[in-house]
């Protein structure tokens, strides 16, 4: 029985559940227009919770990474001796030196210490940000030491996960993620320690690299190769419309996918010669796009997970907006989703992969080419956001059409300009 046939439900279309989207042509003008770009920073990113790294990159007291973010400058994270989290902003009270850097000051770095030293003149600051040591102090002019410090920001965790924000009045992070994603916390996130990253710079606005996984049925055509040459059967290999479950909530979304069962096990010999295939590599491996066949046992799920009850579930992305989303797998491992704007028509994108411990170098392999074929399939979507871009940037077409499956697409945009707007009405008042 074809795949079609086999998960359609007869649901009838989503987009009309919610009124407030509309269903008519949209515009793009919020990916390509330099004063909506600074307007967005401002509105978003600088009053927002940002997811920042996790906690088992703090193993212990004096642990410290850093970020560089575009916008917001850069961050210290550092875990304090009761084992607390701080973010502090990576800048001496003396002369506005960058305070923790390596080598080059404007990569990420990370390691362990029990102050921080500025490289300048020497100025020393606690793991709290506040200055322990003033070089020369005798020679300066009324100064009040309490006041001096590396600034901090609000930072929190949740499941593992940091997040800091820069707004001077920030709701509480767990306000902010709502009921959702509290349903979460029974993850067993603390297991998954085994990472593989890939991190790239895309020449494209940040939201169109997030509209690429926010609807599943481009893969015949953006990854057809992977799944067949022949455009036709691929398209045959690709769930229904009706497969799939979408959920959108305060500024937050959740969609569900369907995926392919575990593989049997493999007989002797059942392979056959060596072929230049993906599939036949999949066999090789037991593991492909959807996870390792051979499924880790990590104690029991959430019972949110798979809220649409999708016949053959294969994963639900939670999206937090407005630029992260934890997406797991019903394989036991789960993927990060990161996008860091850099301007108008340049983004970071970040993704993680996160398995539990590998017992057997069998296991490990079968990790290692599910995170070889995602950051495959990541990079074909980078090309992909690349040539959206350019194309949009011409405005030769000012209005786009958005199909049903592509309802999370048109939300998005639309929290984004709605959030926009907002802080624009307040700064009017």
């Amino acid at each position: 029985m074809a795949i079609q046939e086999r998960l359609a439900t007869g649901k009838g279309k989503f987009t009309p559940r919610y009124p407030e989207l509309g269903t008519g042509p949209v515009s793009y003008e919020d990916c390509i227009s330099e004063e909506f770009f600074a307007a967005e920073r401002e509105a978003v990113f600088k009053r927002s919770w940002l997811k920042v790294g996790r906690m088992e990159q703090l193993p212990h007291t004096g642990s410290y990474f850093t970020r560089e973010l575009a916008g917001l400058g850069s961050i210290v994270i550092v875990r304090q001796a009761d084992g607390s989290v701080k973010a502090l902003h990576n800048v001496c009270a003396h002369r506005g030196n960058k305070v923790v850097w390596q080598e080059h000051p404007a990569e990420e770095s990370q390691g362990s210490c029990r102050v921080f030293s500025c490289k300048y003149h020497g100025w020393r600051y606690g793991l709290d940000g506040k200055v322990a040591h003033i070089t020369n102090e005798d020679q300066f002019f009324d100064l009040d030491r309490d006041s001096l410090g590396m600034p901090s920001l609000h930072c929190d965790v949740w499941a593992g996960f940091i997040f800091v924000n820069s707004a001077e009045h920030a709701e509480p992070l767990r306000a902010f993620l709502g009921e959702r994603f509290g349903e979460l916390d029974a993850y067993p996130f603390e297991q998954m320690t085994q990472r593989f990253g890939y991190k790239t710079t895309v020449k494209g606005n940040w939201k169109l690299s997030i509209d690429t996984i926010l609807e599943w049925y481009h893969p015949p055509y953006v990854h057809g190769r992977f799944i067949n040459p022949d455009v036709s059967k691929a398209e045959k290999m690709v769930p229904p419309p009706d497969a799939y479950h979408y959920d959108l909530f305060t500024s937050h979304m959740l969609n569900s996918v369907p995926g392919p069962p575990p593989l049997p096990p493999r007989e002797p010999g059942s392979l056959g010669p060596a072929k230049r295939d993906q599939r036949w590599i999949y066999k090789l491996f037991r593991a492909g796009l959807f996870g390792p066949d051979d499924i880790p046992d990590v104690g029991p799920m959430p019972a949110a997970l798979n809220s649409g009850r999708i016949q053959s579930w294969g994963n639900d992305a939670f999206w937090l907006f407005p630029n992260f989303s934890v997406q797991i797998w019903a394989r036991n491992y789960y993927i990060t989703y990161q996008y860091w704007p850099e301007s108008v028509d340049s983004h970071t994108y970040e993704l993680d992969i996160y398995f539990p411990e590998p017992p057997t170098a069998s296991e490990r392999l079968a990790q290692e080419m599910v995170a070889d074929t995602t950051i495959e399939f990541a990079m074909q979507d980078c090309n992909t956001v690349e040539a959206t871009h350019s194309a949009l940037a011409t405005r030769a077409n000012r209005q786009f059409h958005l199909s049903d499956q592509e309802l999370m697409i048109r939300n998005f945009h639309k929290v984004v300009r709605d959030t926009v707007a907002a802080h624009r009405n307040l700064g009017d008042e």
